[in-house]
Formats: C-alpha cells, sequence, structure tokens
C-alpha cells in the first residue's frame, strides 16, 4: 500500500477532506484496537508473572516508546530544516547558516533591527491597550505583532522564492477566498454569518501555511520544485525508514497479542503508509532526478515495513514465555499507537477539516470498524 501511495503521487491529488477523513477513521481504528484488544493485556500481572517485575516492564515499555516517538518527530523536524537550508547551486552556494553569519553585520542585521524596533513599539501600545479593555485594539496590536514576527523569521532564514507550483495552489485558494467573501455578503442571519466567516478564516489560515515553512508530514505531498538540488535529506530518509520499522514491528508484536488487534493495525497501517509514501516520494522526487535513486529510497520503506513486521511476530511469539518482556512490548506499542493518535492524526485532520461533521464522523466509524473486526476475527 506504501508503494502504492509512492507511485500515487504521480497520477492523483487527494482532496485534503478526504485525506482528514481518512486520518480520522485510522485514528478511531487504533483507539479500538488499544482499549479493547491491548489495554487488557497489560492491566493485570499475568497468573505466574512477578506483581513488580510486570510493572516495571510496563513503565520501562511506556519511557523508550516515549523516547522512540518523540525522537522520530525531533528527527523529522530536524529534516525539514535540513531541506529548506539546501540552495539551489548546490555547494558553490554557503547554506543558509552562513549566509546570515556573514552578512549579519549588513543587510540581514539592518532589518531585522528594524523589526524588532517595531515589535517594541507595538508591545508599547498594548501595555498601554490593556488597561483600557478594548478587545478589538488588542485584538489589532497582536496580530501586527504577529505579522512583524513572521517577517523578522523570514529575514533570518532567508526562504527560497516561491515555486510556479506553490503560487498556483495559492492563486486557487485566493480565488476560493474571494467566493468565501461573497458568501459573506450574502448571509442573512446569525448563524449563517458565523458559518461563511468560519469558512474564510480557515481557507485564509491555508494561505497563510503556505506563505511559512512547512515539516515534513506525511499526509501533505510536497509540491515539485521548478529545480532539485541533488542533495538528499538523510535525517528525513533515517526518520522515514525507522517508522516504517516501528510500524511493520507494531504489526508483528499486534497479531501475537489477538488476531483482531493485528487486522485492526494492518488496516490503520494500510492507510497511513499509503499516504506516507504519497508525501515521502513527493519530497524525494525534489531532492534527486536519479530514477535508481528515487526507486531505491522509495522500495526501501515498503521493504523494511514487510521485514518487520515479520520480525515483530517472531519477537511477540518468543517473548510470550516470558509474561515480563511481552508486558513491555505491548506498553511499547500502546504508547506509540497513542501518539500517533494523538500528535499526529486527529492533530492534522482537525486542522484541515474543523468542525466539519462529515470527515470528524469518520473517528467514531473507524472506532466501530475496529469494535466490529475485533469481534469477528478476535
Amino acid at each position: 500500500v506504501m508503494l502504492v501511495g509512492s507511485i500515487a503521487v504521480f497520477c492523483v491529488r487527494v482532496p485534503a477532506k478526504l485525506q482528514a477523513a481518512f486520518q480520522n477513521l485510522s485514528a478511531g481504528i487504533l483507539i479500538s484496537a488499544v482499549a479493547g484488544e491491548l489495554y487488557p493485556l497489560i492491566v493485570e500481572p499475568a497468573n505466574d508473572a512477578s506483581p513488580w517485575k510486570h510493572y516495571v516492564a510496563l513503565v520501562a515499555g511506556f519511557v523508550i516508546a516515549l523516547l522512540a516517538m518523540f525522537g522520530l518527530g525531533y528527527l523529522t523536524g530536524g529534516a525539514e530544516d535540513e531541506e529548506h537550508e539546501e540552495q539551489e547551486e548546490g555547494e558553490k552556494q554557503p547554506n543558509v547558516k552562513q549566509v546570515v553569519d556573514e552578512e549579519w553585520g549588513g543587510k540581514v542585521s539592518e532589518i531585522f533591527s528594524e523589526k524588532v524596533d517595531e515589535l517594541m513599539e507595538e508591545v508599547d501600545k498594548l501595555v498601554v491597550a490593556v488597561p483600557i479593555g478594548s478587545r478589538d485594539e488588542i485584538d489589532k496590536l497582536v496580530h501586527t505583532m504577529m505579522f512583524v514576527v513572521d517577517r523578522a523569521k523570514r529575514t533570518l532564514a532567508l526562504p527560497e522564492p516561491f515555486d510556479q507550483a506553490s503560487l498556483k495552489r495559492m492563486q486557487f485558494h485566493a480565488d476560493e477566498l474571494r467566493q468565501n467573501g461573497e458568501s459573506l455578503k450574502i448571509a442573512t442571519t446569525t448563524v449563517g454569518a458565523r458559518k461563511a466567516i468560519g469558512i474564510f478564516e480557515k481557507t485564509l489560515a491555508h494561505i497563510h501555511g503556505h506563505t511559512e515553512r512547512m515539516r515534513f508530514r506525511r499526509w501533505s505531498p510536497a509540491a515539485q520544485k521548478d529545480k532539485v538540488a541533488e542533495k538528499i535529506s538523510w535525517p528525513l530518509v533515517f526518520a522515514v525508514f525507522v517508522d516504517a520499522a516501528v510500524d511493520g514491528l507494531l504489526v508483528g508484536l499486534a497479531f501475537t497479542a489477538s488476531v483482531g488487534t493485528g487486522w485492526c493495525m494492518s488496516i490503520a497501517t494500510c492507510i497511513e503508509m499509503g499516504f506516507l509514501g504519497l508525501s515521502f516520494c513527493a519530497s524525494i522526487r525534489n531532492m534527486t532526478t536519479s530514477k535508481l535513486k528515487q526507486c531505491v529510497f522509495v522500495l526501501g520503506p515498503s521493504l523494511v515495513l514487510a521485514l518487520a513486521g515479520i520480525l515483530g511476530d517472531i519477537i511477540g511469539t518468543a517473548m510470550k514465555s516470558n509474561p515480563e518482556l511481552f508486558v513491555g512490548f505491548i506498553s511499547f506499542a500502546i504508547v506509540a499507537l497513542i501518539f500517533l493518535v494523538t500528535q499526529e492524526l486527529l492533530v492534522e485532520a482537525r486542522e484541515t477539516a474543523g468542525d466539519s461533521i462529515s470527515v470528524n464522523i469518520c473517528l467514531f466509524v473507524g472506532m466501530l470498524l475496529g469494535i466490529a473486526v475485533g469481534a469477528v476475527l478476535g
């Protein structure tokens, strides 16, 4: 499925709301698997297990999983930083940090100092406005400072100009914003006006997202660049390979815990890794034009996922004879799944769909599907 997602990036563009619906569906399936199948396995020590060893193993699994998952998130964030520090002419030009350091005494420091002065002026105005209590004035000053902060950060980051694909997408959303504005004009009720201004705000926030540097996200394929840097972002590649290995390991462990859990994990992982393939392939396409490199990097995570799944099944089967180690692995799996649900799936779905009932209801559809799978196959 991950390989299919990787190939699909060349052929299709998945609507944002459909992605959000799949995110909620995956989250619901995983929640039902954790609550119905995995949690009962660790809540009480086995009859032949030492209670204190049971809880030590449980805590150890939780701690190791937290370190692994947050560490993986840190690596993915670092990959984004490295990717944006690349220059189009490769080794002939210094990276962003070197440029900033060399120009700090000139234009960069001058512009940054101007922004700092603007910020302090707005802070002084805010100090005066707060005692007066005007909500509109305070909000205006806060948003003005947010804009100045954005400009100051861009001064330090020296971002590349927008590529044509990004400009095309922003033009599409700008036209969409105009349509949203027309809906505002014809609103005739308070409820209608609130709904219209909410839609306008979401479109506006989406356009703002295009103006800011975005970290790699598994559900959001990057637009194809006009020029390719021919430099691989190794932290990103490593993070995706590790992500695939962790997911495969969890699927293998889930099947040893119960068949129902294994199938729930498999369904959710299929959805998740399909979109990860979509995003990762788009990023690799922007790093190199070498077809060999593209094939290796795109096929690699799929193979790692399959091998890790086999390894997880072997480890889980072997650990069943050792209750403490088995509990440690299951607690690791629980934390990893809850992390995925709360830190990625639900967060990104909410950012995309907001209060859309048709999208948010997919969370509960996923939970029902997970319960049904567990009942049929458990």
